[in-house]
């Protein structure tokens, strides 16, 4: 945000502030404070604005910022949040300046005729006010009338929202109480001009007294003066009197005066705070350029505690003392930032950079609202800035519900939208989050095969803590709706061990993996595994070896099998079996010479032995069986055993 931003939301008390982590409300500013009574003729101080809060911290210092009895938030343009009531808050990601950010984008803007012959009226009295500022007439002069009609004449727009009386009412009264002064002045004039005739006729008559009072009274021919002593005597101390009695009128006068003028002073300050703070910039403006022609003594200096940190804060943010003329400033600076995002906005819009136009709107509309190069912002461009507010929302929200996918998909379509759109923080947080989730679901599956319930049950819920959708929780469910129901699946387990049908056993081993949590039978759980991954192994093998040779394949595959014939836990596995029954279907000679071997040698037929043997080793020379079986027999006839 810019820096006249900062100073402007510090004003804005009438919008709250909500927290990050929650759209809860925060709490509503305490109420306007009632303004300091009128000064009593013998106070000298005058009223200031009250802007300590009552609260201090342990140095002494005020501990909150209150203007007009609002406490005031400040906010920091380097991160976008302000500080407000003990908490910190996110400007544009609070509840109710979405809110009212969604009312304006989905307003008709405000350029129909009679808008635009208010805003004319409205610049037109702003130049007057120019004009009055310059200006060295008396008060009351044709220009602060013409000034006062033109107010009132806009308050019959709707738009105005009776904005503009309230500033004529406010100018009228700050009037009242100048006329009033020169009222109390003239009378003062008329009252001085009676005290110097009774000062004139009491000197004369203490002179008279004077001259005449050494001469003794009762003398012959003093008789009439004596007389005369004793009634200007009783005049001269009357007139003392009232001379006192009308003096300590024109000092009361005077004191009215000046309390009178201060308080005017300050509620016309606060009313034209109040307009900074309802972000009424132009009807700021025209108040404050409309003092200095109200109030004629050249003080501008705003009603403030010297050591109060309102007072700093306009001196800090201003670089100058807090003025009336500071208050025209910042108000004036404030239309031009408002223009100036806005031109930024058609400018990105121009380009559909939809992200930096849709932050630049934001700011122009919490500050300036209610001016005209906002409120008559086009409806075509509003929807483009809508759209893109609207996938943001659905972006926070998918975030908030911790739906890293759904939250991928709005960002990628806000990319789509607006191809500078940088969204790799938020990709690289969904894809962390996911990875966390579904490295959790790992140590998940591995703590159940360790046969630890504890840890399972504790990386599962941490699996969907983070990843509330994340689609391979379903596993997890499904191992745990087993676990709930293990009793059954043990008892099915045994009973498939019994029979040594261990192929089920493992082709449905996610089942039987509760099984491992039992410690009795998590030995034949592994065993049941580790057998049947043996035999499909050695099958696979085998598979491929036959297949390069459909001659001798499937006789040195059938004489491998032949030789594992004797492990009980193979000859149940009906894969086995099938294979052992294939292959010796494939070597259908190799097989049938072996077994003729093997009936002929049983019979002692030792001659027909050895020539089937010989004949199953010509079928398939590398055979173990037939090689031993030539060599069993031939010994057998030369050392005629037979």
């Amino acid at each position: 945000m810019k820096a006249l931003d900062v100073l402007a939301l510090s004003f804005l008390c009438g919008w709250a502030m909500l927290p990050l982590a929650a759209d809860e409300p925060a709490a509503s500013p305490a109420p306007a404070e009632q303004a300091p009574a009128p000064s009593q003729p013998n106070q000298q101080a005058a009223p200031t604005l009250d802007l300590s809060g009552g609260q201090k911290t342990p140095d002494g210092q005020n501990a909150d910022v209150r203007l007009l009895g609002m406490e005031v938030p400040l906010l920091d343009p380097s991160n976008d949040t302000v500080a407000y009531n003990g908490g910190l808050f996110d400007v544009g990601n609070n509840a109710v300046v979405r809110a009212r950010f969604e009312k304006y984008l989905y307003e008709s803007p405000e350029d129909s005729k009679e808008v635009q012959r208010y805003m004319k009226k409205l610049e037109a009295i702003l130049k007057l006010t120019q004009k009055s500022a310059r200006s060295s007439a008396e008060v009351g002069s044709e220009t602060l009338l013409q000034i006062g009609r033109g107010l009132y004449e806009l308050g019959d727009f709707p738009m105005d929202g009776n904005q503009s009386p309230a500033l004529a009412g406010g100018i009228a009264s700050a009037l009242a109480v100048q006329y009033a002064n020169l009222k109390r002045d003239k009378k003062n004039e008329a009252t001085q001009k009676e005290i110097d005739k009774l000062v004139d006729d009491t000197n004369r008559m203490t002179n008279y007294n004077t001259g005449r009072g050494t001469r003794q009274v009762g003398v012959k021919g003093n008789t009439a003066s004596a007389t005369t002593i004793t009634s200007n005597t009783v005049k001269i101390a009357q007139g003392t009197k009232n001379i006192g009695l009308k003096e300590a009128g024109i000092v009361k006068n005077d004191t009215d005066s000046v309390a009178a003028t201060e308080m005017a002073k300050l509620n016309y300050q606060s009313m034209i705070i109040s307009f900074l703070m309802e972000r009424r910039f132009d009807h700021a403006l025209i108040g404050a350029n409309t003092f200095r022609h109200i109030f004629r003594d050249g003080d501008t200096q705003l009603k403030l505690d010297e050591n109060s940190k309102a007072s700093k804060m306009f001196t800090n943010l201003t670089g100058t003392t807090p003025t009336v003329s500071a208050l025209a400033s910042l108000a004036a600076n404030m239309r031009r930032e408002v223009d100036r995002n806005m031109q930024a906005v058609d400018a990105q819009l121009a380009q559909s950079h939809l992200s930096e136009a849709t932050q630049h709107l934001i700011e122009a509309v919490a500050v300036g609202e209610y001016m005209q190069s906002v409120a008559a912002f086009p409806l075509a461009k509003r929807a483009r800035i809508a759209e893109f507010w609207t996938l943001r929302k659905r972006t926070l929200t998918a975030l908030n519900a911790r739906d890293y996918a759904k939250a991928e998909d709005v960002a990628k379509r806000m990319k789509e939208l607006d191809s500078d759109f940088d969204d790799s923080l938020l990709r690289s947080y969904c894809a962390g989050r996911k990875q966390q989730s579904n490295l959790e679901l790992r140590n998940a599956v591995k703590a159940l095969k360790a046969g630890n319930e504890e840890e399972f049950n504790k990386h599962i819920t941490e699996a969907g803590t983070i990843w509330p959708l994340n689609p391979k929780l379903a596993e997890g469910r499904e191992q745990l709706e087993r676990i709930d129901s293990q009793d059954g699946v043990l008892d099915e387990f045994k009973v498939l061990v019994e029979r040594g049908d261990y192929r089920t056993i493992y082709n449905e081993q996610d089942k039987f993996e509760v099984v491992a949590l039992n410690p009795e039978l998590k030995a034949q759980y592994k065993e049941a595994i580790t057998v049947v991954s043996t035999i499909d192994g050695m099958l696979k093998q085998l598979d491929g070896a036959a297949a390069q040779d459909a001659t001798m394949g499937p006789c040195m595959a059938y004489e491998m099998l032949l030789e594992q014939q004797g492990n009980e836990k193979y000859e149940k596995d009906a894969r086995f079996r099938d294979a052992l029954a294939r292959y010796a279907l494939g070597a259908h000679d190799f097989v049938q010479a072996l077994e003729a071997a093997e009936a002929c040698e049983n019979r002692g037929e030792l001659g027909s032995a050895l020539s089937n043997f010989y004949r199953a080793q010509c079928l398939y020379p590398r055979s173990e069986k037939a090689g031993k079986g030539v060599k069993r027999v031939t010994e057998r006839i030369l050392k005629a055993k037979f």
